[in-house]
C-alpha cells in the first residue's frame, strides 16, 4: 500500500525527472545549431550532424520500446544507462578538438532521443501501479525548467565560452541518475503474454495512431526547424542570441497554464481534438513567423505556443496510452517520441541544406508548408472513430 507520504515523493522525483531532461532537451534543441557554428562547423555540416543523430535515435527509439516491451526489462536501468552515455560524452567533450567534440554532440543528441518516450512514460508507469499522477504537470515543470534555463543560457552566452551548453548537460545527466535512484521500481506493468512477435508493430495495427504519427512528424519538423535556426530568422530580422534565449524562455512560460491543467482540459475537450485544434493553431504561427519583421512579432508567435506545443505535446502522449494496448505501450511511447527525432533529422537537413544553398526566406516559406501538411493529417483524423 503506498501511503500519501510516498505518493506525493513519487510525483515530485517525476516532476524533477522531467525538469533535468528538459535541461539536457534545451542545450540539444535550442543551443545545438548555435554551439557547432562556433566550433567552426558550416550550416550544411550542421544539418547534416545533427540530421543524422536523430536518424539514429529514431531507429533505436522503437526498437527499444520493443525490446523492453517483449522482455520486459527495468525502464530505470536503461534511463541510468543512457544517462551515463551522456555524462562520458560531455567529459569528452572537454578534452577533444572541434571535430571528435561535434562527434560527442552527436552521441548526445541520439541518446537524449532514446531517453524522451522512457521519460514521457514515467508518470503512467506509477499511474498503471496505482499511484496518482499528473502527466501534464510533470511535462509543466519540464516546460518551466526549460523557460528558466533557456534565459540563464542564452544572457551566460553573451559573457563565457559556448562549453557552458554542454556543462549543462553534463551536471543534469549526473542529477537523473540520483533521482532514477530515488523512484520505487515496482516491476514491468502488463500482465499480458509476452509480445515476441516481431511481424507487425504500431504502425499496422492502429490506424489513427499512424495518422498522429505522421502529423507529429510534420508538426515537430516545423517545432526543430522554428527552434533550432531560430537565431538565424532573429539575425534576419535584428536579434541576436539573448532574443532566442528570451523567446524560448516566453514559450516555455506560456506552456505551463495549460501544462498544469490539462487534465482539466482533458476532461472537457478529446485528446483527439486537441491534437486537430493545436494543428490548425500551428499554420496561424508559421504565417505569422513568415511576416516577422522584428524580434517583437516571434515573441507574438511564441504567445501561440499556449495553443499549439502546450496542448499538442501532452494530447498525444495522452491520446498514445488510449489508443494503444498494454502490451505494445513502451513501443507506441517510442514511436510517438520518434516523431520528435524524425523531425529532427528533417528539420537539420532541411535547415542547413536551405541555409547553405538558398536564404531565410526559402526557410519561412517551408515552415508554413509544414504546417499545413501537418494539419491536413491531424484533420484526416476526425473521419476514424476507433482503430477498427
Amino acid at each position: 500500500m503506498v501511503t500519501l507520504k510516498n505518493k506525493n515523493k513519487i510525483n515530485c522525483y517525476c516532476y524533477l525527472l522531467f525538469s533535468l531532461f528538459f535541461i539536457i532537451f534545451l542545450t540539444i534543441y535550442s543551443f545545438g545549431v548555435f554551439f557547432l557554428k562556433n566550433l567552426g562547423i558550416s550550416y550544411g555540416y550542421i544539418g547534416l550532424i545533427i540530421g543524422i543523430s536523430a536518424f539514429f535515435a529514431s531507429i533505436f527509439q522503437p526498437l527499444l520500446g520493443r525490446v523492453v516491451d517483449s522482455h520486459h526489462f527495468s525502464w530505470q536501468k536503461i534511463l541510468v544507462f543512457l544517462n551515463i552515455v551522456i555524462i562520458i560524452a560531455v567529459l569528452a567533450m572537454f578534452l577533444l578538438q572541434n571535430v571528435w567534440c561535434s562527434l560527442m554532440f552527436s552521441i548526445i543528441i541520439i541518446v537524449s532521443g532514446v531517453m524522451y518516450p522512457f521519460i514521457n512514460y514515467t508518470p503512467f508507469y506509477y499511474e498503471n501501479h496505482g499511484i496518482e499522477t499528473n502527466f501534464g504537470v510533470a511535462r509543466g515543470f519540464g516546460s518551466l525548467s526549460f523557460s528558466i534555463f533557456a534565459s540563464v543560457i542564452g544572457f551566460m552566452l553573451t559573457d563565457f565560452n559556448i562549453m557552458i551548453i554542454p556543462l549543462f548537460s553534463l551536471v543534469s545527466a549526473i542529477l537523473m541518475i540520483i533521482v532514477i535512484h530515488l523512484l520505487p521500481y515496482y516491476g514491468y506493468e502488463s500482465q499480458t503474454k509476452d509480445n515476441t512477435s516481431f511481424k507487425s508493430n504500431v504502425l499496422t495495427k492502429y490506424p489513427i495512431f499512424t495518422l498522429i504519427f505522421i502529423a507529429m512528424i510534420l508538426i515537430m519538423t516545423f517545432q526543430n526547424l522554428f527552434e533550432c535556426y531560430m537565431i538565424n530568422i532573429m539575425e534576419n530580422i535584428g536579434g541576436n542570441i539573448s532574443d532566442v534565449g528570451f523567446s524560448n524562455s516566453l514559450a516555455s512560460v506560456l506552456e505551463l497554464p495549460v501544462m498544469f491543467l490539462f487534465i482539466k482540459i482533458l476532461n472537457k475537450i478529446s485528446a483527439k481534438n486537441l491534437i486537430i485544434l493545436s494543428s490548425f493553431f500551428y499554420i496561424v504561427r508559421s504565417v505569422i513567423i513568415f511576416f516577422a519583421h522584428n524580434p517583437f512579432d516571434i515573441y507574438v508567435s511564441q504567445v501561440l505556443q499556449i495553443v499549439t506545443y502546450a496542448l499538442i505535446a501532452p494530447a498525444s502522449v495522452h491520446l498514445t496510452t488510449e489508443l494503444i494496448d498494454d502490451e505494445d505501450q513502451y513501443e507506441g511511447q517510442a514511436f510517438l517520441g520518434a516523431t520528435v527525432t524524425i523531425g529532427l533529422i528533417f528539420a537539420n537537413f532541411l535547415g542547413g541544406n536551405i541555409l547553405q544553398l538558398y536564404n531565410i526566406n526559402i526557410l519561412l516559406i517551408v515552415l508554413v508548408a509544414l504546417t499545413v501538411l501537418g494539419g491536413i493529417f491531424a484533420f484526416s483524423t476526425m473521419f476514424f472513430k476507433n482503430n477498427s
